[in-house]
């Protein structure tokens, strides 16, 4: 069993299923995420408003994870997960984005949450890479 594998499945789960109150349950009360472009949000509630407000501008979102490292220590922690995101906005025409994350985590009342997401892109554009 991974805690960090099992908390980086129910956040796809979320983005995949547009699912605010579980998206938003994976973040520590102080959480930040930092997406590259423009200020990080911090916060649990104003993540969970920035994020619908972001979401509301897709029809369709499948974010998936290839792989993932973390190193935990007793209530904190640290790894890189690496995402694809298929995005079909509501209007224009669909785009890919395959990024990874630095994240940070920390253990709250037995459950591993992020605590900080950094977001470092790689590419975003056209599906068939030719942006």
């Amino acid at each position: 069993m991974d805690p960090i594998k099992d908390l980086l499945h129910l956040y796809s789960d979320a983005v995949c299923r547009q699912d605010a109150d579980q998206w938003t349950n994976t973040w520590c009360e102080s959480g930040l995420w930092d997406l590259g472009h423009g200020e990080p949000v911090s916060g649990k509630e104003n993540l969970r408003s920035f994020w619908i407000n972001s979401m509301s501008r897709f029809e369709k979102v499948i974010h998936t994870y290839s792989n993932s490292i973390s190193h935990l220590e007793s209530h904190s922690g640290t790894g890189r997960a690496y995402v694809t995101e298929w995005l079909k906005p509501v209007e224009g025409d669909p785009v890919v984005l395959h990024a990874f994350y630095d994240d940070e985590y920390v253990l709250e009342k037995k459950n591993w949450l992020f605590s900080k997401r950094t977001l470092n892109r790689l590419y975003m554009g056209k599906p068939d890479l030719s942006s």
